[in-house]
């Protein structure tokens, strides 16, 4: 993630930089304060990267007031704080938040924080490893893979790697028919190497059916994907109810009662306008009627989840 993250901010810059890597969980070396304070023989610019400076000591913090004080166009530092987010967000060393330097490290791009890859980080790098390896996707494929792919970037790295596999092997085979696919493109029918299948997130599965041109994906999950044994589609119902729930508690003027990160809840707020209270009393009643039928014997588990996919299809299309 690091490695994008430099290659995309470098190559916004428009200029070729030269990269140099330190690491803060070793001693830093005087080689680390040359690269931030002489410029190279032709004065090129370079890009110098320390990575896991969380683990730096405290000491070392102040020492790079004078560097940064007299920073140089030709420099562009980056300090990698790599530890997992807390409650409240990164973590920052007081040792480095406290330091006259700090805001303008911000504000200029010197500091990368990241709490890993997640559901809201996913289009993105999807677009920019598609322009890393001149890739695109057909319609619709790109939700698609970013609603599936596990949220972690090595496991995620190497589903791409089978992606990118398939698509080389049918562009290097003969065309077989005159409506061939363009080069370079990934299809729907490519997902189905994946050998990732996500955890059950009812509010995902809610979002794809409220997304025009998603009904091919969403009818391939529900049938690749089972829920079985029945126990697993009790507890997906539960937490469709729980996340109905949520958005009527929103709706109705009750946010404040619900503790959700920004990013979800301003999701779910909009799908609960979009529905209304008609529609998410409808909700409830689906959930209600899948979990009635399978224990009173009238549905299997599939055939429940198919009747509800359908009823939520037409519920969105209204």
């Amino acid at each position: 993630m690091i490695r994008n993250r430099v290659e995309r901010l470098l190559g916004e810059s428009g200029e070729v930089f030269t990269r140099e890597v330190f690491q803060g969980d070793e001693e830093i070396p005087a080689a680390f304060w040359r690269a931030l304070t002489a410029p190279s023989l032709f004065a090129e610019p370079k890009a110098v990267v320390l990575r896991r400076a969380d683990a730096a000591p405290d000491e070392f913090w102040p020492k790079l007031r004078g560097p940064l004080a007299g920073f140089s166009a030709h420099v562009w530092p980056m300090i990698c704080l790599e530890k997992p987010f807390g409650k409240k967000g990164p973590a920052i060393p007081k040792a480095l938040s406290s330091q006259p330097y700090y805001q303008v490290a911000e504000k200029r791009r010197w500091i990368w924080t990241s709490p890993g890859l997640t559901r809201r980080d996913m289009a993105p790098m999807l677009k920019d490893w598609a322009g890393a390896k001149n890739l695109s996707f057909a319609p619709g494929v790109l939700d698609a893979l970013a609603a599936v792919l596990p949220e972690d970037m090595a496991m995620a790295g190497r589903e791409l790697e089978k992606l990118e596999l398939a698509v080389i092997s049918r562009d290097d085979a003969p065309p077989s028919a005159k409506n061939a696919p363009q080069p370079g493109r990934v299809l729907t029918e490519d997902l189905s190497i994946l050998a990732y299948r996500p955890g059950m997130d009812a509010f995902a599965f809610l979002n794809a059916f409220s997304k025009p041109g998603q009904e091919v994906a969403v009818w391939r999950e529900i049938f690749e994907q089972s829920l079985s044994p029945e126990d697993m589609i009790f507890k997906f119902l539960g937490l469709l109810r729980s996340d109905a729930r949520q958005m009527w508690q929103i709706h109705m003027g009750e946010a404040e009662a619900v503790r959700l990160p920004p990013f979800v809840k301003t999701q779910k707020e909009a799908m609960a306008r979009r529905l209304g209270p008609g529609g998410l009393t409808r909700l409830f009643d689906l959930a209600m009627d899948a979990e009635m039928g399978i224990k009173s014997g009238a549905k299997n588990p599939d055939q429940a989840m198919e009747f509800l996919a359908a009823e939520l299809f037409s519920l969105f299309s209204r």
